[in-house]
């Protein structure tokens, strides 16, 4: 073979075999609300959409304004043979004062969520606290390319905790499978 054709055949054949290295189909499994129910009340729940994505739903009730009294994290936590049995893992976002979290954090990544929460914009100024009120999820559906490659399949807990200096807790649990496979 020609070097030529070669140079050109190669790039080519390691760009179609980088596709399949990367993460293919995010699943939500479920969503819960375990503590912090003075803070904020949760009534989210994973759907099927169109019978081939499933896609975060309903409401959350903040009962407080978020203000830098509380910090924000978010934890992960793998199994990798899908039986509940996790192991926390190294890729988290740190505890973060609320106002940080949300002109730094959150504000890199709300393009995320335009078009399916009411969730209120962070503009140049900023915005903190983050009111309290009544916000919904429609037809949220993650998107595998925002992850990183590297991340393992299997069945993964997200746990995301809004902590008051007082010492109350607020924590939601997500569950989610993330294949290198697509299935649909």
């Amino acid at each position: 073979m020609p070097p030529s054709i070669f140079n050109f055949l190669l790039p080519l054949t390691l760009l179609g075999h980088a596709h399949l290295m990367g993460i293919a189909d995010v699943s939500f499994q479920r969503i819960e609300q375990t503590t912090g129910f003075d803070i904020l009340n949760s009534s989210l729940r994973i759907t099927k959409f169109n019978r081939t994505s499933a896609v975060l739903n309903g409401t959350i009730d903040i009962l407080v304004d978020l203000d830098n009294d509380f910090t924000f994290q978010i934890k992960s936590a793998y199994s990798r043979l899908g039986n509940n049995q996790f192991n926390e893992y190294p890729y988290k976002i740190a505890e973060q004062a609320m106002c940080w979290a949300l002109n730094d954090t959150f504000s890199e990544h709300q393009e995320l969520f335009e078009g399916t929460t009411n969730f209120p914009q962070v503009g140049r100024d900023g915005l903190c606290p983050f009111p309290a009120g009544h916000y919904w999820f429609k037809h949220f559906i993650f998107k595998p390319e925002t992850m990183p490659q590297m991340i393992p399949e299997g069945y993964w807990r997200l746990t995301f905790l809004i902590v008051e200096k007082g010492g109350r807790t607020a924590s939601l649990l997500m569950y989610m499978r993330i294949s290198k496979e697509s299935y649909w």
